[in-house]
């Protein structure tokens, strides 16, 4: 048994959420790359350096402080159980396995690797649009999910799916 598989006996859990995976790293990056422009902008003296401090200085401090101070994403992001598939961020209600035609793990993408799910009628669930402007998650045929944000491998949703919909076929 790999580290990936799930037991199949009735010590197995009812349920897997796979939850956001944001770090205080951020914050880190805000500091120092903030840190590197007050610095180039201090070295170049004059109205420049008084202006470029002043204005990048603290929107690089606020972005910093705002990113270390503020709560991380642990939320689920995706949930599978036996009764169906849950993707809170972009479906009001579980998708029912019934539904769920096919699966696919795309890692090729520009965004890292993207959960691909074939359903029937998505428009069933209640497409959330919490973000217009981001890519619509939700297709005429099923959904496409980043896992870019979530603690997870592509292992472990390979191993989800066996556990939970076996007869739900991967492409």
């Amino acid at each position: 048994m790999g580290s990936f598989d799930l037991p199949t006996n009735t010590e197995a859990p009812v349920s897997i959420e796979f939850r956001g995976n944001e770090s205080r790293w951020e914050a880190l990056f805000y500091v120092g790359f903030g840190g590197w422009i007050v610095y180039e902008l201090a070295s170049k003296g004059g109205w420049t350096a008084v202006i470029g401090v002043a204005l990048f200085g603290s929107l690089f401090l606020l972005l910093a402080v705002g990113k270390a101070l503020g709560e991380p994403d642990r939320s689920v992001h995706l949930a599978f159980d036996e009764e169906g598939l849950w993707v809170p961020n972009v479906f009001a209600r579980k998708v029912p396995w019934p539904a769920v035609q096919t699966y696919f793990i795309d890692p090729d993408r520009e965004n890292g690797i993207v959960l691909l799910v074939g359903l029937t009628e998505p428009a069933l669930y209640e497409p959330k649009v919490t973000e217009p402007l981001k890519t619509w998650p939700v297709t005429w045929s099923g959904l496409r999910l980043p896992l870019h944000d979530v603690a997870c491998r592509e292992e472990e949703i390979e191993a989800a799916f066996r556990r939970f919909a076996p007869k739900v076929r991967r492409i």
